[in-house]
């Protein structure tokens, strides 16, 4: 495994486009050999990305690229074409060079080198088209100095405050700066501070907006199905593979932006259409609101949420009827990082849980078992402690009883966990 023992490898956060901007010029510029729907925002980032990326993959686009960040067991998962993940030996290969490509005096960050790494792949597999996540924020995020054909912002909530700003204001502009000239931008629902400093910026550069709930929208039937209007197309019962309502939401950017660059390709209403109506059932993004894949994980289901938004998305699953049924016992295992709002996580979510079991991280910024406890006691939630994720999933199972649910929750951290020792890969 390349990196350090997180989710994320070693987490040194430079801020700055000098270092990649320099390392490709120095390798010939692969980030120019390809062009990016470039997907930033607080939450639903993978989610979306990964269901634009399925779309495409469908149409007649050639090999199409998906970057994404963190990895739940493996850095590979990281960098795709066509679906098929990276070589472990060619991710190596890709470090090795990024580390000669490094200016002097101011090595690459990790993420860098391997944002680096993943654009050579890119061009060695002559793909032309990266469905392309955003690491952190925006502006100064290494997948900024590629070249974007549309780009995306999901949404704008309260995360990483100490690096981005503490106002929705200040964190939209962070994530504005993804935006080019003349290139069109698709949003999710924004809030009216983020909504106002998007829009301000998108309009000195000549980016045409397209906005959920204003420009195109989505309406749900009773079979399950939804519709969806976006300008110039209509499309009617389309279902989602991934659970959760709020995927809905991303499914809908993912379509616009999809079709914003797919009719820019000269592709018309009826192949995106058909393309679209076959990827969204099968699209799937591990580690966000799913069961924990293998029979032997059976009634246990994950969510890598790490943030007030993603919490309160979801209490929405999980009350009434969740996906599993009701009247069952339902016991969280639970971790956080501690510059996480780790209150604000439980204030609308904790109520749902009949107990927690919580462990702290074998991550640097990992919450300790204290300041976990302290967080549940001040909700008034049953809490038991665990020194590991191995020993919490066996309290977690005993709790919750054979009928009972346990739900991996609180960090992508988290999930990488459950994944790493409950399945042991990633698809």
């Amino acid at each position: 495994m390349i990196g350090g023992s997180g989710p994320s490898g070693p987490e040194i956060i430079r801020p700055g486009l000098f270092r990649i901007e320099a390392a490709f010029s120095r390798s010939g510029h692969p980030e120019n050999t390809f062009r990016t729907l470039h997907v930033a925002g607080t939450n639903g980032k993978g989610s979306t990305a990964s269901f634009a990326c399925d779309i495409l993959r469908r149409l007649p686009l050639g090999p199409i690229g998906l970057y994404t960040s963190p990895h739940l067991v493996a850095p590979e998962e990281r960098v795709r074409v066509d679906g098929k993940m990276i070589s472990p030996r060619a991710l190596r290969d890709g470090f090795r060079a990024a580390d000669r490509l490094s200016p002097a005096g101011d090595p690459l960050t990790w993420f860098e080198k391997m944002t680096w790494s993943a654009a050579d792949w890119f061009r060695r597999k002559r793909v032309r088209i990266v469905v392309m996540e955003a690491g952190l924020g925006g502006r100064w995020d290494a997948t900024s100095a590629c070249r974007p054909v549309v780009s995306v912002i999901t949404n704008v909530g309260y995360d990483h405050r100490e690096l981005l700003g503490k106002t929705i204001g200040k964190i939209a502009a962070e994530k504005a700066g993804i935006l080019r000239e003349g290139v069109p931008l698709v949003t999710g629902r924004l809030r009216p501070a983020a909504r106002a400093v998007v829009l301000r910026c998108a309009r000195g550069l000549g980016c045409g907006a397209w906005e959920l709930g204003r420009t195109f929208e989505w309406k749900a039937h009773r079979d399950g199905t939804f519709s969806v209007s976006l300008p110039g197309l209509d499309l009617d019962r389309l279902r989602v593979g991934m659970d959760g309502g709020f995927q809905r939401d991303n499914a809908a950017v993912a379509l616009a932006a999809s079709w914003l660059l797919a009719s820019g390709e000269g592709i018309g209403p009826a192949a995106f259409a058909a393309a679209a109506a076959k990827a969204l059932p099968v699209s799937r993004w591990p580690g966000r609101w799913c069961p924990l894949p293998l029979r032997k994980n059976a009634g246990a289901w994950v969510d890598g949420g790490h943030n007030e938004d993603a919490a309160s998305a979801l209490a929405n699953e999980i009350s009434g009827v969740p996906p599993w049924g009701g009247g069952r016992r339902l016991v969280a295992l639970w971790s956080m990082l501690s510059d996480k709002d780790v209150a604000g996580y439980l204030r609308n979510l904790g109520r749902h849980f009949d107990g927690i079991v919580a462990y702290p991280l074998s991550h640097p910024r990992g919450a300790g078992q204290e300041a976990l406890a302290k967080a549940c006691a001040k909700q008034g939630i049953a809490c038991r402690l665990a020194g590991d994720f191995p020993k919490g999933w066996r309290i977690a199972r005993r709790w919750a009883g054979k009928r009972g649910v346990v739900l991996v929750c609180g960090s992508l951290a988290v999930a990488g966990d459950a994944y790493r020792h409950r399945v042991g890969f990633v698809d």
